[in-house]
């Protein structure tokens, strides 16, 4: 693992970005991690309560946090902070208009008023001095040695929030490009130990809601929880063992079969001592398959991983292939080696109630179920 940025001495600074070696060079793209909101110097506000909302947009991740404040003394401003890390690897990680390149829709609502934002690019958390925020230019930032795809420098988004006495609430929205990988679909990952910043240094009441889509399935590192219980999803969460999967970042963790809606985690008293980190594999093993062979093959529960296949080795095969649209949706299957077949994939969970019906099946697995039926004749 490599750092993207050096640690300062700055009480805004929030921890190490990491990110997989592989995603700094010019096969992959590390374009932005999320951030929690930062007091540059705070000892008596504290969050009473948090909702983090990641929703996946087409390669983009929208960003909405909710947060409720307290304030125990008279009214107080104090200067908040938000950091971005440069984009690194195969990206164009110019500035754009002195702001993050692959960052938009920034903006901060305190107690239903909007707040003004100024961008800053820093070098080093030493040119934070005198309760300001000192940036270098852009020409300063670039310099005569300018690298393209490994910038040197970081931003942080910062305003001034006057607190009043009491509850206070701080809506706070961004979005940024997912990155990728020749190992990733994609991946992000979220700072949350910035939380630990504020007066009570955590969170006690913390919501965490991931919308990544629907019928799809992704891999959490297993960092800042150890309790799968607190995790709420309509689909299946499965521990993953060393051997089922192959990067590093994601062994011993949790791979979440997500049917609809959101995957929720809730944590009271939250003190986080590691980051988020959240990513989709690629599955080089079963894009290799030309046939199908329930003998020796697996089917993955994510339909995207499986639209180039249709053959199958012989019948039985195809006869499982061919059931994968109702088998996760829980489909009870009469046929025993059907039945067997699906009850080995860790991602199958019956559903008695479930009866199946084409009408249910999205377009995308109908127009591959037609071509499996067409190819397997």
């Amino acid at each position: 693992m490599k750092e993207l940025f050096k640690i300062g001495k700055a009480l805004f600074i929030t921890g190490l970005f990491f990110y997989s070696a592989i995603a700094l060079a010019n096969d992959g793209a590390f374009y932005a991690s999320g951030n929690q909101l930062i007091p540059i110097r705070e000892t008596t506000i504290s969050i009473q309560k948090e909702i983090l909302r990641i929703v996946k947009v087409g390669d983009e991740l929208d960003v909405t946090v909710d947060y409720t404040f307290f304030n125990p003394g008279q009214a107080k401003s104090i200067l908040v902070g938000f950091e971005a890390a440069s984009p690194s690897g195969d990206v164009d990680g110019t500035p754009k208009n002195g702001k993050h390149p692959y960052m938009n829709g920034f903006s901060a609502e305190l107690n239903g008023i909007p707040l003004r934002f100024k961008t800053a690019i820093v070098r080093d958390t030493s040119d934070y001095l005198n309760d300001e925020v000192h940036s270098i230019s852009i020409d300063q930032a670039m310099g005569n040695d300018f690298n393209v795809n490994a910038p040197d420098f970081y931003y942080v988004y910062y305003f001034n929030a006057s607190f009043k006495k009491g509850v206070n609430r701080l809506i706070h929205h961004y979005r940024f490009q997912l990155s990728s990988s020749v190992m990733e679909h994609y991946s992000f990952q979220y700072i949350l130990t910035a939380a630990n910043r504020w007066a009570n240094n955590g969170i006690d009441d913390f919501t965490l809601e991931l919308d990544l889509g629907s019928w799809t399935s992704f891999d959490l590192a297993k960092t800042f929880f150890e309790d799968n219980n607190k995790w709420k999803v309509d689909g299946v969460l499965r521990n993953v063992s060393d051997k089922d999967n192959w990067l590093e970042l994601y062994k011993n963790g949790v791979r979440a079969f997500v049917r609809a809606g959101k995957l929720t985690y809730h944590q009271k008293n939250f003190h986080p001592k590691r980051e988020l980190y959240l990513g989709k594999l690629m599955d080089y093993s079963l894009m290799q398959i030309e046939s199908f062979n329930a003998q020796e093959h697996r089917l993955p529960f994510d339909f995207r991983d499986l639209m180039h296949l249709h053959k199958a080795k012989d019948e039985k095969s195809y006869k499982i292939l061919r059931n994968l649209p109702y088998a996760r949706r829980g489909y009870i299957f009469k046929t025993a080696y059907i039945q067997e077949y699906y009850e080995q994939q860790p991602w199958y969970e019956a559903n008695a109630a479930y009866e199946a019906k084409q009408t249910d099946l999205l377009l995308e697995e109908k127009e591959w179920l037609d071509k499996v039926n067409e190819v397997n004749r």
